[in-house]
């Protein structure tokens, strides 16, 4: 089944938590049954105000060009609209961000108009449960500027048999640190980051819906920690285009301290972050200098 959505302006999330929550949604037959869905939105601007927001938020300078990671902050509701489709057979509501990979061939003005396109990628059944991948690409004059993997796990045991992860999900052990950085994450961070990006993800901005959904607590965003990593990697170079691998192991959670260590590799960064005093890593990321002739898939 084919599924084509087209938005004139930012997409609103009422419509798609008003499909995720109304019952009708196609049974779930199997990975080979997942529906081809697609999402475009043309001639797309973000207001300055709200990029700016975004930059205190996460702790940018001002520049005048997009942070990295802000074309998912944009498309993200698109992603949950195409989620929240009858034709899909699973509930949006508590699935998680497992992975990111991101391509940027160069900086995107604040004022540049951009189209958007997301589409479903691959999907694998793991022992968590079953990964989705959406696939996004941000044109400017019809150039391929920015694009992304976003891989979404749906948790649970009945969705077949067993596979494999996707082996870009796979980071080499981190060496001896040469960067630290800790910072507390503040126990409104969730909503705040909610109503500058809109995702109201109940896991975020409700304790007792992230218990609901197997979570000791409300957690933080995992775009907003890696956008805290980011911003203290101050001396990346930008210009030459960059690729960032990211897998989101843990949780963070709201109303505590974070912990990132990483070092330089070959046009970039290896760094980690952790939670509190897990010993184990929430976040694992590479940021390097990418290759602006390949694509992503």
């Amino acid at each position: 089944m084919s599924t084509t959505l087209e938005f004139k302006g930012k997409p609103s999330l009422l419509g798609a938590y008003v499909n995720i929550f109304t019952p009708g949604r196609t049974k779930y037959a199997g990975i080979e049954k997942l529906p081809r869905t697609e999402a475009f939105w043309n001639g797309a601007r973000e207001t300055p105000e709200k990029i700016q927001s975004y930059r205190e938020a996460c702790g940018f300078g001002n520049d005048g060009k997009l942070p990295i990671l802000y074309p998912h902050v944009f498309t993200s509701a698109m992603h949950i609209h195409a989620l929240a489709t009858k034709s899909f057979p699973l509930s949006a509501l508590g699935a998680v961000h497992s992975r990111n990979h991101i391509l940027q061939r160069r900086p995107i003005s604040e004022t540049e108009p951009v189209d958007l396109k997301c589409s479903f990628g691959e999907a694998r059944v793991l022992k968590a449960g079953l990964e989705v991948d959406v696939v996004t690409r941000v044109l400017a004059a019809g150039e391929c500027v920015w694009e992304s993997i976003s891989s979404y796990l749906f948790r649970g045991k009945h969705y077949g048999e067993t596979g494999e992860p996707h082996p870009s999900g796979i980071f080499e052990e981190l060496g001896k640190p040469t960067i630290e950085a800790q910072w507390h994450v503040p126990p409104d961070m969730g909503r705040r980051y909610a109503r500058i990006t809109g995702d109201y993800n109940p896991i975020h901005i409700s304790r007792i819906l992230a218990k609901a959904f197997g979570f000791k607590r409300d957690i933080i965003h995992g775009m907003w920690s890696l956008a805290k990593c980011l911003a203290h990697l101050q001396d990346l170079n930008y210009e030459q285009g960059l690729r960032l691998d990211v897998a989101f192991k843990g949780p963070v959670f709201m109303d505590s301290d974070s912990f990132m260590k990483g070092h330089e590799i070959a046009g970039g960064y290896r760094f980690d972050l952790y939670c509190g005093k897990n010993p184990r890593p929430s976040i694992v990321a590479a940021i390097r200098a990418g290759d602006k002739k390949v694509t992503l898939v």
